[in-house]
């Protein structure tokens, strides 16, 4: 079974069990690692691929019919869906087929024909025994706009699968090998995305792999991504407008945003709005944004603001120039999310919370109603001000906690001891 996809393979198991024929709806953003679940799960079982191109629905059926004779099947030189369908599925068989649709969202943008005819087929050839597994990278069209273009035809559908992000837990479990700290500093840039981690040189340091997976003049991986924002979103200048200043981390409050864009509240309202449903920002704090996509966070801190060096610099020399010195607060960011994911699994309730000079901690409650505050330092020592900090915020806010707990990777400072009381704790997200 696929690592860290557990959940993911029994869904589409149980569905493949199921007698009959069922549609399913597979989908989640580049690079998350659909292809690779779909074929770990399609292995040993009787499975029909097909990768729809951008064209219309007709010019599609003809397509797929030559691909289809081809593979020497006889079908007609313009065959009708019905007669594709009836090709693909072939004789009734005791063990049922997997069809994979790659990227469906095609077949439906222009018309919702392929989709009838698919439904009509199965409903009318009981005798068929067909897993339909339509798969797209489209998330924001499958979430906000793919029910009301297919209506009623929604209720055939057996069940939607949204593939996230994997977290950090499996990209240690998956490469055991590489330093905390180093699988960290990776993590921050890439995420929770495999597609993105199987690119990675595991012998190379962090800042050679950043090096070559986006500074380099032939790293594709930043062109790919300005590809798929362009794809997502319409207004792609306005959209670039907003993430490049929520990425400068002093901007992310609404105020911040309208003062440097000169965007209206309303408009960067709805804006914003865009972008968290297609899970690209997220509201951290009420009233303050941040970049949640680490892969475009990276983009939009790093490579945008400085568009000229990095098309004429060699890479070495544009990372010691622009990354290296703010490469730490960067992945601080990301550390917090790491131990948000940790806490998320531990614990009933878990807020961020806001205290002195921007730092923030977390919140967290047990289903008993015991509060537990949890701070963090992520790659460098935890310390006595630190500490001194976050009595301070508690304080400030007249909040008695049952515990605290303490995420860093470099331990604390020895000063620290003196103050600590029994329910002080020191956790590392390794373990």
């Amino acid at each position: 079974m696929l690592t860290g996809r557990e959940q993911e393979t029994a869904f589409l198991e149980n569905h493949y069990k199921r007698p009959g024929s069922q549609i399913l709806v597979v989908y989640g953003q580049r690079g998350v690692g659909k292809t690779a679940l779909l074929t770990a799960f399609a292995e040993k079982k009787q499975t029909i691929r097909y990768t729809a191109p951008n064209c219309s629905s007709r010019e599609m059926c003809y397509q797929w019919g030559q691909e289809l004779r081809e593979q020497g099947k006889e079908i007609s030189r313009n065959p009708s869906w019905e007669e594709v369908l009836q090709c693909v599925s072939g004789e009734k068989s005791d063990r049922k087929k997997v069809l994979i649709i790659e990227n469906f969202h095609y077949l439906l943008k222009g018309d919702t024909f392929f989709l009838q005819e698919l439904i009509r087929y199965l409903k009318e050839h009981r005798e068929v025994s067909l897993l339909v597994i339509l798969t797209t990278y489209a998330s924001g069209w499958v979430e906000n706009s793919m029910i009301s273009k297919i209506g009623n035809l929604a209720f055939s559908v057996s069940g939607f699968l949204k593939v996230k992000e994997l977290p950090f837990s499996v990209m240690r479990r998956i490469f055991p090998g590489g330093t905390l700290q180093k699988s960290i500093e990776l993590y921050a840039v890439l995420g929770g995305m495999p597609g993105l981690w199987k690119l990675l040189e595991l012998s190379a340091s962090v800042e050679e792999n950043l090096t070559t997976l986006f500074l380099e003049k032939n790293s594709f991986l930043p062109e790919l991504m300005i590809k798929w924002l362009s794809e997502e979103l319409r207004e792609t200048a306005v959209y670039n407008t907003i993430l490049a200043t929520i990425a400068d981390e002093k901007n992310g409050k609404l105020n911040a945003m309208y003062a440097r864009t000169g965007f209206s509240r309303a408009k960067i309202s709805v804006y914003l709005k865009n972008l968290m449903e297609l899970e690209l920002v997220e509201k951290v704090l009420p009233g303050t944004y941040e970049i949640s996509n680490s892969f475009i966070r990276f983009y939009f801190r790093f490579l945008f603001p400085h568009q000229t060096a990095w098309r004429r610099d060699n890479g070495r020399a544009f990372y010691e120039t622009y990354i290296r010195e703010d490469y730490s607060s960067f992945v601080r960011s990301a550390y917090r999310r790491i131990c948000q994911e940790i806490l998320q699994a531990d614990f009933h309730t878990v807020e961020l919370k806001k205290a002195a000079q921007g730092r923030t901690y977390f919140l967290c409650k047990d289903t008993a109603g015991k509060k537990i505050v949890v701070d963090y330092s992520g790659t460098v020592c935890y310390t006595s001000e630190d500490y001194d900090a976050l009595q301070t915020a508690l304080k400030s806010i007249r909040m008695e906690t049952d515990e605290i707990i303490i995420f860093c990777e470099n331990g604390y400072e020895n000063a620290l001891a003196e103050k600590v009381s029994g329910k002080l704790q020191f956790r590392s997200v390794g373990v």
